[in-house]
C-alpha cells in the first residue's frame, strides 16, 4: 500500500524466504554508503546529492509511479526521480508511523512534538503485533484525527503549544493498482479551538459533534468510526459551524457564550467588540419577549428560527419593536445604524452575513430562556397527544375529524 515490492525490505511475496532482518539491514546501509551524483541536487530536501545506486520509483518511494504507471516526475523525467540516498532510507520507515484505514494515512505536524504524538499509537501497535496500525477501526481519516487531537489535547495545558501548530493528513495508496493522494490540511486557528474547545467545556464540544453525524441510528462508537460528520467537514473547509452550537430540539445552547466568542473571534476571525454588540442584541430581545405569555413567547422565538430569507430576519426585529412599543418600553430595540451595523459587520455579502447574526442570537435567546421555551415545547406534545386520542376515539367510532 505504501511501497509495493520495495527492494530494500523485500516486500515482495517472492522475497518472503530469503528475507531477514539481517539481509534488510545491510540494504539499508547499502543506501546510505552509495556514492552520490555530485551534478545533482535531492528533489526532496535540496540539500544532499542525488542516489545513483538504482533509478528511484514507487518501489523505494510512495508515489513516484514506475513504466506505464505514471503519476509524480518532478523533473518530468520518466527515469525516475533524483533524490539523495539520505531521503530514501528515511522514506523506507513510513510505515511504522502510518495508520491503515482504507488507505495509508500519514500525519505530518508542526510543532515536531505534535508529529511524534500524533505518531506515537502507530508506532506502539507496530511494537505490539508486528503489523501497522488499524487506526481503532476507523474508516475516515478527519474523525480518527480529530480524535486524536482532542486526546492529546486533555494532556497537554500549555497554550503556546497549539499557537504556530499545524497539521496535515496524507492519504494515499500506492499499489500495482491505483495511486491516489489526498491532503487534508487542519488550519492553525482550527487546532487552537480544539485546544481551547477540550480545555473550557469538552462535554459542550461533544454535543456539538454528536449533532454532525448525518445518521443519528446505530451505536456512537461505530457511527463515529464510519460516517461523516459536518462539523468536521466545515471546520476543515474553512465554513461555519455556528448553527450547530444551538439544539432547536431541546432549545437549548450546546455550550456557553465563551466558547461562541472564541470560535468567532479565533476561527470566523469576527471582531469581539462586535460579538459583544449582537449579545447585547439578543439581551435586549429577551428583554422584549420574555413577558410574553408562553404561547407567544413560543411564536416569537420560531419565527426567528423559521427565517431562512434576509427580508423574513428583517420582519422579526420590527415584530419586536412593535413589542416594546406596546408594553411601554421606552428605548428602542435598536437604532437605524446599530441595525445598520448588524446587518453588515459580518462581510460583504449580506445575503450571508445576516445567517451568521440568527444564529448568535438564537444562542442568547435559548441560553435566556430556555426553561420556558421547553415547558411550551413539552405542553405542545401534550396537547398533541390528546389531540391524537381524540381522532382515534372518533374514527373507532365511524366519526368524521374536522
Amino acid at each position: 500500500m505504501i511501497m509495493p515490492n520495495n527492494w530494500a525490505l523485500m516486500a515482495n511475496p517472492s522475497m518472503s524466504k530469503r528475507r531477514s532482518s539481517d539481509k534488510i539491514s545491510k540494504n539499508l546501509w547499502n543506501i546510505l554508503k552509495a556514492e552520490p551524483n555530485e551534478n545533482v541536487i535531492c528533489a526532496i530536501c535540496g540539500r544532499n546529492n542525488a542516489y545513483t545506486e538504482r533509478e528511484v520509483y514507487r518501489a523505494a518511494f510512495p508515489l513516484l509511479g514506475t513504466g506505464k504507471m505514471l503519476n509524480f516526475f518532478h523533473a518530468a523525467d520518466q527515469q525516475g526521480v533524483d533524490i539523495c540516498a539520505h531521503c530514501i532510507f528515511l522514506a523506507q520507515f513510513m510505515p511504522l508511523s502510518a495508520y491503515r484505514l482504507p488507505r495509508v494515512m500519514v500525519i505530518h505536524a508542526y510543532p515536531y512534538e505534535l508529529m511524534l504524538l500524533l505518531s506515537k499509537e502507530a508506532i506502539d501497535d507496530v511494537r505490539r503485533s508486528k503489523l501497522a496500525s488499524q487506526a481503532r477501526g476507523f474508516r475516515r481519516p478527519e474523525n480518527f484525527l480529530f480524535q486524536k487531537i482532542g486526546e492529546i489535547t486533555e494532556r497537554i495545558e500549555r497554550d503556546e503549544f497549539w499557537e504556530s501548530a499545524s497539521v496535515t493528513i496524507y492519504y494515499f495508496i500506492c499499489n500495482n493498482q491505483n495511486q491516489m493522494l489526498d491532503v487534508i490540511h487542519i488550519p492553525t486557528p482550527v487546532l487552537r479551538f480544539l485546544a481551547y474547545a477540550s480545555h473550557v467545556d469538552a462535554e459542550g464540544w461533544r454535543r456539538i459533534i454528536s449533532m454532525g453525524w448525518r445518521k443519528q441510528s446505530g451505536e456512537e462508537e461505530f457511527i463515529e468510526r464510519t460516517q461523516k460528520n459536518d462539523v468536521y467537514s466545515r471546520l476543515l473547509n474553512g465554513e461555519s459551524i455556528l448553527q450547530y452550537f444551538v439544539d432547536r430540539k431541546s432549545k437549548q445552547p450546546n455550550t456557553d457564550w465563551n466558547l461562541v466568542a472564541f470560535y468567532c473571534s479565533e476561527v470566523m476571525g469576527l471582531d469581539r467588540d462586535m460579538l459583544g454588540f449582537v449579545k447585547d442584541v439578543g439581551d435586549r430581545i429577551v428583554e422584549s419577549i420574555e413577558n410574553l405569555p408562553d404561547h407567544k413567547l413560543d411564536d416569537e422565538v420560531r419565527f426567528l428560527e423559521r427565517a431562512e430569507r434576509l427580508y423574513h430576519f428583517e420582519a422579526f426585529f420590527l415584530r419586536v419593536e412593535k413589542l416594546r412599543q406596546r408594553h411601554g418600553i421606552e428605548s428602542p430595540l435598536m437604532t437605524f445604524d446599530e441595525f445598520a451595523r448588524l446587518l453588515t459587520a459580518y462581510g460583504e455579502d449580506i445575503n450571508i452575513s445576516w445567517k451568521t447574526v440568527k444564529n448568535l442570537l438564537l444562542f442568547r435567546i435559548y441560553e435566556r430562556l430556555h426553561d420556558r421555551l421547553m415547558r411550551k415545547e413539552v405542553q405542545d406534545e401534550e396537547g398533541i397527544e390528546e389531540r391524537e386520542e381524540e381522532e382515534m376515539e372518533v374514527e373507532a367510532y365511524g366519526g368524521d375529524v374536522e
